[in-house]
């Protein structure tokens, strides 16, 4: 699981390399692998409600939803994303 964080605070190169060094990760995933992805500001993000298995396909619809969402801004909120990744967890187990 990969999270993210895209508070104002992230603005220009500091994004711009998290969403680099996250696309070279998934990339590298092997395909029996499982991956999701969460980002947070004042809000949660999340690619997928499950864990993804990394196909081809996944992997690139990721990558495009990285570059669609990781937009700099907002506050950080480490509460709201400790509640969602524990309800993730719980939902995995």
């Amino acid at each position: 699981m990969f999270v993210i964080d895209i508070s104002g605070s992230m603005r220009g190169k500091l994004i711009d390399h998290t969403k680099n060094a996250l696309s070279v990760a998934l990339a590298k995933l092997d395909l029996d692998d499982s991956f999701s992805i969460i980002a947070f500001n004042g809000e949660i993000y999340q690619f997928s409600k499950s864990m993804e298995l990394a196909s081809k396909d996944a992997v690139e619809r990721a990558i495009e939803w990285i570059n669609m969402n990781f937009i700099a801004g907002g506050d950080t909120d480490h509460f709201i994303l400790l509640i969602n990744c524990c309800k993730n967890f719980y939902y995995i187990l």
